[in-house]
């Protein structure tokens, strides 16, 4: 049992069903090499903004929900849309990988930082926004193969919320809810050319 601690988003229902054929794809690909896939069902998959931890259920206090609303507020809503699935073998999970998407770093930067301010050290910060869909072994040879499953199907995603999800074995349950309420972020400042 995880009992794990994090805020994070998930899909809606009908964004996981547009989602489900490229996770048909991938059981397709590891029967025919012939690969153990350990297969996430739909109402797992979801993105971890910042890993808090595991047994810290105490934590969850009114500065760490106050915190995460005022995260809320400072980002706006936003897309994302899926490039490719990638293995990673530390793990062994398989992953879905979004095209760079600011915002959604943004706000994994953000419920970090809310963390932070209420003097919690999170257990892992994310700096690659991503779906985990399944599980292969771990520390196998890299799964090039996962670059010709077609994910362009799945379309847009729509990140206008966030959740503090806890684990308490097989399921996540959602603690709190926020939706999201920034404007939009400032530009990235540009480098002008050295001539």
């Amino acid at each position: 049992m995880s009992r794990a601690l994090f805020p994070g988003w998930r899909p809606s229902d009908d964004e996981a069903a547009r989602l489900a054929p490229v996770a048909a794809a991938l059981r397709g690909g590891t029967r025919k090499l012939q690969l153990r896939l350990q297969v996430r069902r739909p109402d797992q998959w979801h993105a971890t903004l910042c890993f808090i931890g595991y047994d810290v259920g105490h934590l969850v206090t009114p500065p760490l929900l106050d915190a995460f609303a005022a995260a809320a507020a400072r980002i706006p809503p936003h897309r994302f849309s899926i490039e490719r699935l990638t293995y990673w073998p530390q793990s062994g999970a398989v992953v879905a990988l979004p095209f760079g998407c600011p915002p959604l770093q943004a706000l994994c930067d953000a419920t970090r930082d809310a963390t932070r301010r209420c003097g919690i050290s999170p257990l892992q910060a994310t700096t690659q926004p991503h779906v985990t869909l399944a599980y292969l072994d771990k520390h196998l040879a890299s799964q090039d193969w996962l670059r010709d499953i077609d994910c362009t199907t799945a379309g847009p995603f729509v990140v206008d919320r966030f959740e503090l999800l806890f684990n308490p074995g097989g399921r996540y349950d959602a603690l709190e809810s926020w939706t999201l309420a920034g404007a939009e972020l400032p530009r990235p400042p540009e480098q002008g050319t050295l001539l």
